[in-house]
């Protein structure tokens, strides 16, 4: 048996996976990715988690001060609460952690950038106003960025506002996040 393929469809991940994997929005992240030299793979299994798509951008970059990492994780949700994104958003942020390619240590020349996108047929909207206005989880040299995709609304939810402690990143995660996703 490979541990590398596909799971079969009738297993159990965490949030349902049923909402159907090539939605437009997927599609169009796809594209821009690719177009902006990200390595893509599709499907992968982890942590008991179906990630539709995963995304991976390394390279040196000024404005961070060397090297840096992105990534960009998907998983599909059927409903979507608080507690269901803060559990992705970790699990992302440990599954661009475990496969960093640049391995100089976070804060010595390297930074690590996780989005968890997650795509969900309702979220909850007190959830969407809390990815809206709370401040993402940071780490040393790394942030997790949780971005919600609501398909009843057909609209992309992120944090707008720019916290005091990392404000000269914040300006920067919208923007990756408006040219991949919008």
């Amino acid at each position: 048996m490979n541990p590398y393929a596909a799971p079969q469809t009738t297993q159990s991940f965490a949030g349902g996976h049923d909402v159907g994997g090539n939605s437009p929005f997927l599609a169009q992240a796809k594209q821009r990715l690719s177009s902006a030299g990200y390595v893509l793979a599709n499907n992968e299994a982890y942590e008991n988690r179906l990630l539709v798509l995963t995304a991976r951008h390394s390279g040196f970059e000024l404005t961070k001060f060397g090297f840096s990492e992105k990534f960009f994780v998907f998983q599909e949700f059927n409903h979507l609460d608080q507690h269901d994104l803060r559990e992705f958003s970790a699990a992302a942020f440990e599954y661009a952690r475990q496969h960093m390619k640049i391995f100089l240590p976070r804060g010595l020349g390297n930074s690590l950038w996780s989005y968890a996108v997650a795509i969900t047929k309702f979220a909850d909207p007190a959830m969407l106003a809390s990815v809206q206005n709370d401040a993402p989880t940071k780490h040393m040299a790394a942030a997790e960025i949780p971005v919600v995709f609501d398909m009843s609304q057909n609209r992309l939810f992120y944090f707008e506002k720019t916290p005091l402690w990392g404000a000269a990143y914040y300006a920067g995660f919208r923007k990756t996040i408006q040219r991949m996703l919008t």
